[in-house]
């Protein structure tokens, strides 16, 4: 009770430094909202109504306060261009970002997890290079690379699937697999790594003593015991994919937190950014506290940290 009570406290701690900081640096960031709702052509008695308005004319530390009482009541606030309440904005767009980002990783395991069993197999043989060439290929191709291209592919050339939108219920694939390939690459090595470290140990050569098949060796024994750096991996990347998929959402026009993020950070509405950052923060706090739960049911002598 006590390692779990200090578990919920420090994710208290880090949600509260997120806050801080994203309000700080947004403050820091050159350019001025009303500047850029208003124009340059505005008058200054108009940008001082505005700003008075908005409550950006007070000091940094009375705006954070009163932007953590309205937290504390579960208000977000509203934007400050369209006037739209925050968390009306957060139910449209984060579902869609869970949504692509469940697909990636579902994609994900898919691959890579049978190829880095297979790659530890056929560990030294060609079968295993030609897979961690593979891997290597994947893990190297960025978003911003990979994504026009299989949208060139698929969606231009062969004219299977849409460009990019919202609009049919394959718009999804393609950013699910520009996702999906990056994150299948660092689980086919991990698995292998993990699997390999395994394989020769002694309960691993007793199983095969007791007649047991491979597959049951494999799936029951050596893979469970290297269960463990593979749920670290998708974790990390789980949360990763709940705050990383910007580059891809903007792409391929994915109306999700990422590119809500980015358009909210290009017309300075602060509300809409720190509430953006603050959903990602709750993410990962999330996401790492379901990774323990998963930790313990793969090896019981794992135990909360604290």
């Amino acid at each position: 009770m006590t390692s779990i009570f200090k578990q919920i406290s420090s994710f208290a701690t880090v949600i509260f430094g997120v806050l801080l900081l994203t309000f700080l640096l947004i403050h820091l960031v050159p350019g001025d909202p009303v500047e850029v709702m208003l124009g340059e052509s505005a008058s200054t008695a108009d940008r001082d109504m505005l700003r008075a308005d908005l409550g950006l004319n007070q000091p940094v530390v009375t705006q954070f306060s009163r932007y953590l009482i309205k937290l504390a009541h579960g208000d977000f606030g509203q934007s400050i261009h369209t006037k739209t309440p925050i968390i009306e904005m957060l139910k449209t767009r984060y579902p869609a970002t869970v949504k692509l980002a469940l697909l990636s990783l579902l994609i994900g395991i898919s691959i890579g997890i049978p190829l880095g069993i297979f790659a530890a197999l056929k560990a030294n043989h060609w079968q295993d290079i030609v897979v961690t060439l593979v891997s290597v290929r994947l893990s190297a191709m960025p978003a911003f690379w990979l994504g026009p291209m299989l949208m060139l592919i698929f969606a231009v050339w062969l004219g299977w699937l849409p460009v990019s939108g919202m609009e049919s219920n394959t718009s999804i694939i393609l950013p699910a697999l520009t996702l999906g390939f990056g994150l299948s690459a660092i689980l086919t090595r991990m698995t292998r790594t993990s699997l390999l470290e395994v394989l020769n140990d002694d309960y691993i050569r007793t199983a095969r003593a007791k007649g047991l098949t491979e597959k049951t060796v494999i799936l029951r024994h050596a893979l469970r015991a290297a269960l463990l750096p593979i749920i670290t991996i998708v974790g990390l990347q789980m949360g990763s994919l709940l705050a990383g998929t910007v580059i891809t959402e903007t792409i391929f026009s994915w109306d999700g937190i990422g590119r809500l993020l980015v358009e909210s950070i290009e017309k300075r509405d602060y509300p809409v950014t720190q509430a953006c950052v603050l959903v990602v923060a709750l993410s990962y706090v999330l996401v790492n506290f379901v990774t323990d739960v998963l930790y313990r049911m793969a090896d019981p002598r794992v135990k909360f940290a604290g």
